[in-house]
């Protein structure tokens, strides 16, 4: 492991919750959103998964950070 660092961006975030497999139909939501926004996704795209199934087996509890950085 190494640190690093990320540049300073304008990010749509899209707080999901609920089992990994609907993962990505949140992605296509999110993409949607943007779009009808008349917002343009730029960048590298990133998951943090705030809360799994090391926090709980009920996977209505889980919550994931979808992010997706914006063109200026």
């Amino acid at each position: 492991m190494r640190p690093g660092a990320l540049p300073g961006a304008r990010v749509a975030r899209l707080d999901y919750r609920g089992g990994y497999e609907g993962l990505g139909a949140a992605w296509g939501g999110l993409f949607a959103w943007v779009e009808s926004s008349g917002l343009v996704a730029q960048g590298a795209l990133w998951e943090c998964y705030a809360a799994g199934p090391e926090s709980s087996p009920d996977p209505a509890a889980w919550r994931t950070e979808l992010n997706c950085p914006l063109a200026a």
